[in-house]
């Protein structure tokens, strides 16, 4: 099934919250979606939570490493779990 960019965001929010793809997967493909592929027009609620979403996915890193040798650059799964968790329930679909 063929979904516009903005329907693909709230897909990814339901897999993700739903524990059906990781972090990595879910950062790689918002990100990609909410930068690059995204042309339709958000709320501005949307735009809003979106944006803090796209925030912390593009700059995720699942490596231990990043984050000693880079604090406070990279975000890590936990973040990822709160933003999505903050913020989705706000999204209306």
């Amino acid at each position: 099934m063929e979904r516009t960019p903005k329907e693909r965001l709230y897909w990814l929010l339901k897999l993700y919250e739903n524990k059906e793809i990781q972090a990595e997967t879910f950062c790689d493909e918002f990100h990609l979606t909410y930068n690059h592929d995204l042309d339709e027009e958000l709320t501005e609620t949307e735009r809003v939570l979106f944006r803090e979403i796209a925030t912390v996915a593009a700059r995720f890193s699942p490596f231990e490493e990043d984050h000693q040798k880079y604090p406070g650059v990279y975000f890590t799964t936990e973040d990822v779990e709160r933003v999505v968790r903050e913020n989705s329930s706000q999204a209306k679909h």
